[in-house]
Formats: C-alpha cells, sequence, structure tokens
C-alpha cells in the first residue's frame, strides 16, 4: 500500500489533475565523482556510491538541447541560497505551485553578485544581462506576427475554398484571385460552376453540399489532431464531498504519530488508505486557452501546455477548425500561441529559463502580443494583459509588454496578410459624429448585448458540465461532427449566418455606400428594414445557440469572435431599428435634418454594431478598460469614445447583475484549477484557527528513517497535498525552525534510493537515518588552530565520515563557507530547508492572511501561537477550499 502511495501522489486541490509521473528514471546519468557514505551498523560500510545531477537529460535529449527547459539544476547558486536561508528548490512538476517568494530572493542574489563584479568585464556582464529582457520580448513578437501572418493566410484560402477556388492559382483565396477585377471575376468558380449545374433550387444544395463536406472534413483533421495529442493524466477523486468546515484537520496526526513511535512499516501500511484516483485525457490544444494561461500567470505549473507539441497542434488545428466554419473565433487562441512562443523563448537565456517568476514577466508580455496581433490593439494587448490575464504585472512588465505587443502589430502590419493594409480583417474607419439623443438607444444597446453575452456564458458553462458528466465527453470527435453538421443545416439558409466570422464582423462594423451593401447588410430603401431584422434577429438566435455548445468541444477556438459577432448584431439590430425610425418620422428628429439632406441618412447602423460588439465580450469576458481601447484601435477614431464606454459599463453592470465571474473565471472553477484571485473581496466569517490544519511535522531532534520519510509523504500525500504540501520542521517540541517542501524531499529520497539500490535491499534503505540539522550550526571557525565541530550531536556513523572530508584553510571566515563546510551527503535535507518560513499569529486577521496569500504569492502559512510556538498550518489548497465554501454560501 505504501508504494501504491508514493506512484498515485494526490493533487493540490481534492479534483486537481494528477501531475505526470517524474521522469528522472529515464534521465539517470553518472558522474565521475563519487561520494562515500557510510552506512549504520549491520550494513556495509564504506561503499563506493556514485552521484546523480538533479535532472540532467538523457542523450536523446541532448541532441536537442534548446528545446528542452529543465536541463541542470532549477537553482544552480547553491551556496547563495543556502547563506540566504531559503533553501534551493527543484523543478516544479506538473499541477503544482510555483514559490514566488524564493524565486524573488533567488533574482536578488543573482542581481547581488553580478553587482559585485568590478571592471569592464562587470559592465558587459551587467548591459548583457539588462539587454537579455528586450531581445526576448522583440524576438516573441516578431515569431508571434509570423504565427498570426500564417494562420491568417492559410485560414483565409481554406475558408473560401468551401464556395469554391481559383482557376489562375489554386492558392489564392476569392479576395487576391480577383484582386484586378473584384465586380467581374471570371477566374473564380463556384463548385456548382466546377461541377455544370443549373437552376437555382439545384445551385443552392450542391453549394451546400460542398460547404457541409468541407466543414465535417476540416473539423474532423482538427478534432483527430487534438484528441491524438492529449495528455493522459490522472484526477483524484473524493469518495464524497465533505464540507469545509467539517473536514477533518487533524486526520495525519494518528497514524504519523502511531508509526513513529511504533517504527514498524507494516502498521504504518494499515493506517493509511490510499486516494482513489482514474485516469482521464487533457486536451490542451483545445478550446482558447486563456484560463489556462491566466492560472499559469498565477504561479500554476502546467507541463506541456505552453510546450512546442502545443504550438505546432494548436496553430494548425485552429486553421482547421475556423475554417471549417465552426462557431470559434482564432483571437483567444492567439493568446495561448503567444504564451508557448514566449515560453519556449524563456529557454535561451537561464536567468528566466530558471526562474519561474521571471518567466512569467515575459509570458505577461507574450499575452500583449497575442492579443496585438488579434485585434490590431497592441496598446489594448497590455490593457488586456494587466487587466485579465496577468497575477503579477510590475511595471518593467508594462513596459515590455508594450514593446511586444508593438513589434507584433508592426510585423503583421509589414506582411499585409489580408493585401489590405490592415492587421485585421474588421478593422474599419468612421469619422461622422453622432447624435446626443443617440446615447438612449446606444444605452440599449449595451443593455441587451450584456445580457445575451451573459446569456450565452450561462448556459454554456451548464453545457460544458454536462459534456463532462455525461456520454457526450466520451465521444469528441463524434460531438464535433454532429456540431458542425448542426452548424451547416442550421446556418446555411441565412447569408448571414452562413459567412465566416471575421467576414461577418467586418460587414457588420461597415458603413453602407453606394459600391458596397456589406454582403446584404445595407437597406436601400426603407421597406427592406424589416426583412434585414428579421435575417438578422435569426442569425443572431443562431450564433448565440451555435456559440453555447460549439466553445469549449474538442477543437482549437475561442470564444472572442462569437461574442463580439453577437454583441455586434445586437447592435446592428438596434441601429437598423434607428434608421427605421428616423426615416419613417424624419419630423420628431430636428437634429438628422442636415443630414437627410445631404447624406440621406442620419443613423449608421455600423456604429451600432461597433458599440455592440465591446458590449457583447464585456457581458461573456467582464473586461471593460481593454476592450474599450481595443474598440478605439480598431475604429481608428476617438469619435465614438464616449458611446463605447458608456455601453461597456452598461453591459457589465446588467452582466454581474445576473452573475459576477466572466467566462473565463467560470472555466477555471470547471477545471477546479486552484487559482486565487488576487481582486477579490471576502467577508469572512472563520477565523484563522478554524482553518489551520494540525499535519505531520519533522522534529530535529528525532530520529527519523527513509521508512518514516516516505510513509509522511504517503500520509499527507494522500490528504492531497503531494505537489505543494510540506513538513515544518520544529526543535525543542514546539520551536518552528523551518520548512521542506514535498517536492524536495520526494527528490532527495529519489537520490539517496537511487545511490543505495545497487548495494541495499529497501528493508535496509527504509533504515537509513536522514538528517535535517544544517551542518553549519555546530561549526566554530577562528584561528588555524582552532578546532572545528560538526554537528557533535548527530552520532550515527553516516555523518562521522563529514568530519574527513573538511577541507582546512589558513584563515577561514564566514564568508567563504565553501572553505570549512564538507560535501552535502545524500541523506542530509537541510540544503533544502527554508529557515524563514512565512508565519502569523493566531489571533491575526483573516485580511492580512489573504493578503499574505495574494500579494507575496505564498504557497503555505504556518500558524503560530500567541507566544510565538508552532501551532499548525495553512496551505494554498485549504484556503481555496474555505474560499469556495464562501462562494457556495453567498449564492
Amino acid at each position: 500500500m505504501l508504494n501504491s502511495l508514493e506512484n498515485d501522489e494526490a493533487t493540490e486541490r481534492t479534483t486537481l489533475l494528477h501531475h505526470r509521473r517524474s521522469s528522472l528514471q529515464s534521465r539517470r546519468r553518472y558522474t565521475k565523482d563519487p561520494l562515500t557514505i557510510p552506512l549504520p551498523s549491520p550494513y556495509r560500510e564504506c561503499e563506493q556510491i556514485a552521484t546523480y545531477p538533479t535532472t540532467t537529460p538523457t542523450n536523446h535529449h541532448n541532441r536537442f538541447k534548446w528545446f528542452n527547459k529543465r536541463t541542470g539544476s532549477y537553482d544552480e547558486d547553491r551556496q547563495g541560497l543556502v547563506k540566504e536561508n531559503t533553501g534551493i528548490r527543484v523543478w516544479s512538476e506538473s499541477y503544482s505551485s510555483i514559490d514566488w517568494i524564493h524565486d524573488r530572493i533567488k533574482e536578488g542574489v543573482r542581481r547581488r553578485k553580478l553587482r559585485e563584479i568590478t571592471g569592464l568585464r562587470g559592465q558587459l556582464l551587467r548591459a548583457n544581462d539588462a539587454l537579455q529582457a528586450w531581445v526576448l520580448v522583440i524576438l516573441v513578437g516578431t515569431v508571434v506576427a509570423a504565427i498570426a501572418w500564417f494562420i491568417d493566410v492559410v485560414q483565409e484560402w481554406m475558408s473560401d475554398l468551401k464556395q469554391g477556388y481559383c482557376t489562375t492559382d489554386w492558392k489564392l483565396n476569392n479576395n487576391f484571385c480577383c484582386w484586378e477585377n473584384k465586380e467581374e471575376c471570371h477566374a473564380w468558380r463556384t463548385w456548382p460552376e466546377v461541377f455544370g449545374v443549373h437552376g437555382k433550387t439545384a445551385t443552392y444544395y450542391t453549394a451546400m453540399f460542398m460547404y457541409t463536406a468541407f466543414g465535417l472534413l476540416f473539423s474532423l483533421i482538427a478534432a483527430l489532431m487534438v484528441k491524438y495529442t492529449a495528455e493522459k493524466v490522472k484526477t483524484r477523486t473524493a469518495p464524497k464531498s465533505v464540507p469545509f468546515s467539517k473536514s477533518p484537520s487533524m486526520a495525519s496526526i494518528p497514524y504519523d504519530t502511531t508509526s513513529s513511535l511504533n517504527m514498524e512499516l507494516d502498521n504504518k501500511d494499515e493506517a493509511v488508505e490510499p486516494p482513489n484516483y482514474e485516469t482521464k485525457t487533457a486536451y490542451y490544444s483545445a478550446g482558447s486557452g486563456i484560463p489556462e494561461v491566466k492560472v499559469i500567470l498565477g504561479g500554476f505549473v502546467i507541463k506541456g501546455f505552453l510546450g512546442i507539441k502545443t504550438l505546432i497542434v494548436k496553430s494548425i488545428g485552429m486553421i482547421f477548425s475556423t475554417s471549417a466554419g465552426l462557431t470559434v473565433g482564432k483571437e483567444g487562441p492567439f493568446v495561448h500561441l503567444a504564451c508557448s512562443a514566449g515560453n519556449i523563448a524563456c529557454r535561451l537565456f537561464p536567468k528566466f529559463n530558471k526562474n519561474e517568476s521571471k518567466r512569467r514577466e515575459i509570458l505577461s508580455a507574450s499575452a500583449a502580443a497575442g492579443v496585438a496581433v488579434a485585434f490590431g490593439a497592441p496598446i489594448g494587448g497590455v490593457l488586456f494583459s494587466l487587466e485579465e490575464v496577468s497575477y503579477y504585472f510590475p511595471m518593467k512588465t508594462m513596459i515590455r509588454s508594450y514593446c511586444c505587443a508593438a513589434v507584433a502589430a508592426i510585423v503583421l502590419k509589414i506582411t499585409d496578410p489580408f493585401g489590405t493594409g490592415k492587421i485585421v480583417l474588421f478593422q474599419v474607419s468612421y469619422d461622422k459624429d453622432y447624435h446626443l439623443f443617440e446615447l438612449i438607444p446606444m444605452i440599449i444597446c449595451g443593455a441587451f448585448a450584456g445580457f445575451f453575452g451573459a446569456f450565452v456564458t450561462y448556459f454554456n458553462i451548464k453545457f460544458q458540465h454536462l459534456r463532462r458528466s455525461t456520454f457526450i465527453g466520451k465521444y469528441p470527435v463524434i460531438e464535433v461532427l454532429c456540431i458542425m453538421l448542426a452548424t451547416a443545416i442550421i446556418g446555411y439558409w441565412n447569408p448571414f449566418s452562413r459567412m465566416s466570422l471575421s467576414e461577418f464582423a467586418a460587414q457588420l462594423f461597415s458603413e453602407c455606400s453606394s459600391t458596397n451593401d456589406n454582403g446584404g447588410l445595407c437597406a436601400r430603401t426603407v421597406a427592406e428594414i424589416p426583412k434585414l431584422l428579421y435575417l438578422l434577429i435569426t442569425a443572431l438566435v443562431i450564433k448565440m445557440g451555435l456559440t453555447i455548445v460549439t466553445f469549449g468541444c474538442t477543437v482549437p477556438g475561442g470564444v472572442f469572435l462569437p461574442s463580439l459577432i453577437i454583441g455586434a448584431i445586437t447592435g446592428r439590430i438596434i441601429g437598423l431599428i434607428m434608421q427605421y425610425i428616423t426615416l419613417t418620422y424624419p419630423s420628431a428628429f430636428s437634429a438628422c435634418a442636415h443630414d437627410l439632406e445631404t447624406r440621406g441618412e442620419c443613423i449608421i447602423p455600423g456604429v451600432y454594431a461597433i458599440v455592440g460588439a465591446a458590449a457583447g465580450l464585456a457581458g461573456v469576458t467582464r473586461t471593460t478598460i481593454s476592450l474599450v481601447v481595443i474598440m478605439y484601435e480598431l475604429t481608428y477614431s476617438l469619435t465614438y469614445s464616449l458611446l463605447i464606454m458608456i455601453a461597456v459599463m452598461v453591459a457589465k453592470w446588467v452582466a454581474d447583475a445576473m452573475f459576477v465571474e466572466g467566462i473565463y473565471d467560470l472555466l477555471i472553477d470547471l477545471k477546479q484549477y486552484p487559482y486565487l484571485e488576487a481582486r477579490r473581496e471576502y467577508v469572512h466569517t472563520m477565523t484563522i484557527v478554524n482553518v489551520t490544519e494540525y499535519l505531520s511535522t519533522i522534529d530535529v531532534d528525532e530520529p527519523i528513517t527513509v521508512g518514516m520519510l516516505k510513509h509522511k509523504l504517503a500520509v499527507i500525500g494522500a490528504m492531497g497535498y503531494a505537489e505543494d504540501g510540506g513538513f515544518p520542521i520544529l526543535s525543542n517540541g514546539n520551536i518552528l525552525v523551518g520548512y521542506i517542501a514535498t517536492s524536495e524531499v520526494s527528490h532527495g529520497l529519489e537520490q539517496l534510493e537511487r545511490a543505495l539500490e545497487s548495494t541495499m535491499t529497501e528493508t535496509e534503505i527504509n533504515q537509513v537515518s536522514c538528517y535535517f540539522t544544517r551542518l553549519n550550526q555546530g561549526l566554530t571557525v577562528g584561528t588555524p588552530s582552532t578546532n572545528i565541530v560538526i554537528n557533535q550531536d548527530l552520532k550515527t556513523p553516516v555523518r562521522v565520515l563529514l568530519e574527513n572530508d573538511v577541507e582546512y584553510t589558513d584563515e577561514p571566515h564566514i564568508d567563504n563557507l565553501e572553505a570549512v563546510i564538507p560535501k552535502q551527503t545524500l541523506n542530509d535535507f537541510s540544503q533544502y530547508i527554508d529557515y524563514a518560513p512565512l508565519t502569523i499569529n493566531q489571533n491575526a486577521s483573516m485580511t492580512l492572511l489573504m493578503d499574505m496569500f495574494t500579494k507575496l504569492g505564498a504557497r503555505y502559512v504556518c500558524v503560530t501561537h500567541s507566544n510565538g510556538r508552532y501551532l499548525g498550518i495553512i496551505h494554498k489548497r485549504r484556503l481555496l477550499a474555505y474560499l469556495k465554501e464562501l462562494d457556495e454560501e453567498d449564492e
């Protein structure tokens, strides 16, 4: 049972995905310098044991070293970090949280050592260090623009392929094929023309058949790509849901205490009940990826989600899914692709590759570049990264995000994927001012668009719950094909719902002219307006229904563009209604007299579509400022800034009246990621003592063996703390002296067991003693004649050898600890201990505890008595469970 507990570790939250097993066994590699470790009697002594680097890749990885982000140790400057009392860390495993505080200390140590280098060499090294971030963001911006150009060009061609092809050059889409003569283009042939079909009915059904056939083919390819590149992960399942207020917090103490007293492994095995697991499939390339990006930027680790495989599969799969005609957009996934490019580029510089906190600064800048190429809005991208995605966003990250987004927009502008000089297909420009009486219909537009956005969000989340809990989720490819078939059958008859989303958005935003009827959206006479309203209302219903069932299925695609379309249709409908009223009753609108005489119209429905689009997005995502700026940059004008601001604010009020969370927050909750929202405010109903857990600890005054450590890991893993848990280090009963994470304990045990497995049995290894006392705690330094005492309290032969490994120097001093400290042994875990753990008094306020977790990025906080002695611990998982119960009580 003990072994099964070690193999099946629990996740941070009760139902979180289980992390993939460490690949250390496949990456084993011996070093040249052996380390002698004498073992306690009666076992063999003075065996030559080979040591292992923490994460050295195999020869297979060496051939692709640039693509392997985990080369070498995570903390290379071990001495500096030990002197800072923070200890060293190992690479974070999947579905665990990073140590923000440790990474900030690590960066400070690195910068201090860099500043200590004097002379020209020091100046050059500091200049190179400062230049790395700018090189990285410029590179990321260029790569993101190149990816966007490729996707835009190919997607436009494949989307037009459903209607026909270019006879002069099959590689050209409809726009470029008819570039010289768009009114009478004989080079472009539709499929009914290719098959020689004549007659209105036959032509319609032939075009519909080819549209459906290509749509099914493209969606099938996209779904298969996502399915067969998915990751198999384990999910911890709780036997029954227990309310937080009734959940046990002292469950591990009886088992741990009993096992410590009896020292019998068999009894310990009987004490622990293994958790239940089930294998599930994680489709990293499906959906928009923004919820996962938001969680990753919040400090969570999902290995592979921002990797090369996901980048390639999602880029190609997104082309097929959007070209098929499914109601998904490519704007949201651009953020995921941009962050993947940024994550891969971080491997160029160890400064970012081996510091998860620094890496996330680049990922925030990359997210801004993704929005910049999606909407042609670099400033809006920076604000979106700040407002919606990023968790930690210092001023230097804002400047770098601005640079990255600007580079991406400039490169995409130069490449001109659409041949129109526009970054995105639906960019428009307006210069006509609005009338004051239009404020009322604009407010109505914002209210309806916000309501429709929240309506779609609510039922989409409900359908995703249904998908996960029923047989629908077991057949993802069939589901995608059914959705595509329904999309073609339901939407093809309507000329507006038949258009691709980007083309439809461009037509909705455009102004009517004598040479362009915007795909049939322009009414030449007042009598045509009711028919247009009928088609738009039915298109609105179709798009809302298809968005509800499509977003979240097993294809790459986001909800940005469908939400924008829903809001734009709503705005266009209200604009047409206002146009009908002003044209039918011109005397009631004296402000329109001049416009009616000169232009023949007073209302521009395209403006209402733009305002509605912003409001619709606000209703779905609940973002405000960034959406307003994005719409500014889309329209190249500040003329309608006030209207857009009012509509977005009204939309948010209406949507928040229904429920507060945006769709990305709801998806995070649906997938049960451990995301702690820093901007939320809670009315606390419990005290710190109520949320404190009394889990297993390590007493440095008591002997502890490998077997006992394994049992402690099994107990804490069974409670769900396998990844982000840890053990407080106590002395003299309950004096807190440090903290060691389970990941570091597991890593140290793996190293020790692999070193001993060739010479000892498992039973013998389980009785090897481990130590958590710093070597230099018993070190006295003075003149060369001074005796050096090393851990005199540790009397086992495993530690005695350390005295023979000490290198004496003529003038030992504290700043040169390497001169007097012996080489670290494998059963010495003191190097992993954080000797300055975060603590909070049991009488402190819950608000202070929340600030420690949200603003400091803490993974745990130790709770002390009023007299300063150790009481218990609060892990992030425990706090999240408490906050979730608060939300349920509010509902």
